[in-house]
C-alpha cells in the first residue's frame, strides 16, 4: 500500500484487526515505517517497463540489497521508500510491487504503522484528549500499583 492510492482499500479478505483508515490522509508511514518491501520477478519486469528501463538497468539503478535468501529489496527496513515523492505519493503506484499492493496498515500483526496513521488522522484537540485520557489512565495504574504494593507490605508486617 502507498500512498498514492485509493482513498479506502476494501478487500475481499477476513474482518480487520482495526477499521481501514484513509490512505489520502496518511503522512505515508507504510512507505517510511513498514519494514522492508521485496521485489519479485514479476514486481521487477512491471516495474522496469514503467519506468522505462531494463531488468538489469532496473536492478542495478533500484534493488538496496539482495538477502542471504536471495531475495530482492527496493526498500530497507529503516528506509523511506525510494519511490515516495515530496508530496508524499508514489511514483510508481500503478506498477508497485506485490508487497505494496497488499499492505494494509490496519489488518497486521504489528499495529505500529496504523497507530502512527490513526493519530496523524485526528485532529490535534481530539489528539490531546487521548493524550490526556492515557495520561490518566497510566496515573491510575500506577497509583493502584502503589496500593497493592503498599498493602503487601502491611501484610507482610502483620
Amino acid at each position: 500500500m502507498t500512498a498514492g492510492g485509493a482513498a479506502m482499500y476494501s478487500l475481499a479478505m477476513a474482518e480487520p484487526e482495526h477499521p481501514p483508515l484513509s490512505c489520502l490522509k496518511c503522512a505515508s508511514f507504510c512507505c517510511k515505517l513498514a519494514g522492508y518491501v521485496e521485489v519479485r520477478r514479476a514486481d521487477i519486469r512491471r516495474l522496469a517497463a514503467h519506468l522505462d528501463l531494463t531488468v538489469p538497468e532496473f536492478e542495478e539503478k533500484h534493488i538496496v540489497e539482495v538477502t542471504r535468501k536471495g531475495e530482492k529489496l527496493i526498500k530497507g527496513a529503516d528506509q523511506a521508500c525510494q519511490f515516495l515523492d515530496a508530496n508524499r505519493r508514489c511514483t510508481v503506484y500503478s506498477a508497485r510491487p506485490r508487497d505494496c499492493r497488499e499492505y494494509v496498515c490496519w489488518d497486521q500483526h504489528d499495529d505500529t504503522v496504523y497507530n502512527f496513521a490513526l493519530f496523524y488522522q485526528q485532529p490535534i484537540p481530539k489528539q490531546q484528549r487521548t493524550a490526556e485520557i492515557e495520561r490518566a489512565a497510566a496515573e491510575r495504574e500506577k497509583a493502584e500499583r502503589r496500593a497493592k504494593a503498599n498493602k503487601r507490605r502491611r501484610t507482610r508486617r502483620s
